[in-house]
């Protein structure tokens, strides 16, 4: 962490930050309360002092004396959480997204992410962009990369589902997939759903014999005993949970069995006992509910009125996100809406079941392939939701800041406290009242740097300006 810090702190007198040319002086956000998720913890009236990229010290703020070089924000009435991590998103995913760069990565920030865990996507051009952050020359989020995911190919067996895929059709493809992704120095591998039982399997142990955490989807071929069996460190998507809560989960994996089936098949003894094996085995879940609900309740979205449509270049709306709702359209329709709602709701909770037993949660939304799941702002969706599936907005906070920290196994990011990076959030409201709140930023530290709400909104139009360009 020092040795960072000092290389970061080196880069900003040296003038590569991006808003200023001189290292900045410190920072002192005055009167604000101080939330801190991970330790449950609400400090009123806290002196939080930045220095460089890094918190100096969290303190008293009645007997707090800055010095005259510092620039002090008052924080009356205003409170302060650690910067929002979303842990499932896809930023440079081929060609589906184009102007990545200047339209995702800034909602991010505006939204107060500043860290994202990349789930599947190009690795040249995500690297570009990390060094690109750590340099000063672009601000944005915080990326840990997987790099292109790991699967099979469609019934047709010629093609991919999606881009930043590696085809992978045996134990020995698998091996050598994880193989040249350890070699390209990607930070995890991540696996979906049309990869092989066997393929799955080696994949998984040849993470671990390289170092690599294995995360992703449960494959339409693996039960989710196996998966946490072999080691798979996150869930996503809340795939194989069902299947194991029903009494025909063979017939799941064998592809015989139908939506009203796996619902009327319901065993809660069952379920009881997978979720005793998640909680003794900390498996993480990343259900993105966001998505889930949207995914499955497809037919019933209002494309001509979306309320952030001013920040979606066409080209994502009318073709990438059109073509993966054809391609969508006959699996869903197949089952009639109230049975989908069911579905849905089933979901919501086993994440409650989940939740209480002690199964620990990330919070990620699939953005931006979910179709108008927007980066950024729906992680804030993401968190009431798992308000409404019976977390406390305090636990909902966790699944986006300190719990985040710990599936990652870093003590630089995730709280409000010294030596920790300058990642935080300014919020307007208190999201203990409500976790709506969290979306009234009045303003974004990110890496050492402070956007107020003025910076944040000249950020929005660069975005609006940018997806009207984009073809």
């Amino acid at each position: 962490m020092k040795f960072f810090s000092t290389l970061l702190i080196g880069s900003l007198v040296l003038g590569s930050s991006l808003l200023a040319q001189t290292p900045n002086p410190p920072l002192v956000i005055l009167h604000v309360t101080v939330i801190n998720p991970g330790t449950s913890s609400v400090e009123p009236d806290r002196a939080v002092t930045i220095i460089g990229n890094e918190i100096a010290s969290v303190t008293d703020a009645a007997r707090f004396q800055p010095t005259t070089q510092a620039r002090v924000i008052d924080g009356t009435h205003q409170f302060l959480i650690p910067g929002l991590w979303d842990m499932h998103v896809h930023s440079a995913f081929g060609d589906w997204f184009p102007g990545g760069r200047d339209i995702i990565l800034p909602l991010f920030v505006a939204n107060g992410i500043t860290g994202v865990r990349d789930m599947g996507g190009d690795v040249p051009v995500l690297f570009a962009w990390r060094n690109d952050i750590a340099s000063g020359k672009l601000i944005g989020p915080r990326m840990v990369v997987s790099g292109p995911m790991l699967d099979g190919y469609l019934p047709d067996g010629k093609n991919l589902r999606f881009p930043s895929t590696v085809p992978v059709t045996s134990i020995e493809e698998a091996v050598a997939a994880v193989d040249s992704l350890k070699a390209q120095h990607v930070d995890f591998i991540k696996t979906q759903s049309l990869i092989s039982h066997d393929a799955y399997l080696a994949a998984a142990t040849e993470a671990h014999k390289q170092g690599l955490t294995f995360v992703g989807h449960v494959p339409d071929t693996v039960r989710i005993s196996e998966a946490v069996a072999v080691g798979q460190k996150s869930i996503e998507h809340m795939m194989g949970s069902a299947a194991a809560c029903s009494t025909v989960e063979d017939r799941v994996i064998k592809g015989e069995i139908d939506t009203a089936t796996l619902l009327n098949s319901y065993d809660q003894q069952k379920c009881d006992q997978t979720i005793a094996l998640l909680v003794k085995t900390q498996t993480w879940q990343v259900p993105t509910l966001v998505w889930e609900r949207g995914g499955n309740l497809l037919d019933q979205l209002d494309w001509k009125h979306q309320p952030l449509d001013r920040y979606v270049p066409a080209y994502w709306r009318d073709v990438t996100w059109r073509r993966f709702k054809e391609q969508m359209t006959p699996e869903f329709l197949k089952d009639p809406l109230p049975l989908r709602q069911r579905e849905v709701a089933l979901e919501f909770s086993l994440v409650k079941a989940m939740h209480r037993a002690g199964v620990p949660f990330l919070a990620g939304t699939d953005a931006a392939p979910g179709i108008y799941i927007m980066p950024g702002f729906s992680l804030h969706d993401e968190m009431a939701n798992f308000v409404e599936a019976g977390f406390t907005p305090m636990e909902a906070l966790q699944t986006a800041t300190s719990n985040p920290a710990h599936f990652l196994g870093r003590d630089d990011i995730g709280s409000v406290a010294p030596g920790r990076f300058a990642d935080l959030v300014l919020l307007a409201a208190n999201p203990l009242d409500d976790i709506k709140n969290t979306k009234k930023i009045n303003a974004v530290v990110i890496n050492g740097k402070f956007l107020d709400r003025a910076a944040l909104d000249q950020m929005l139009l660069q975005v609006e300006t940018a997806a009207k360009q984009q073809k």
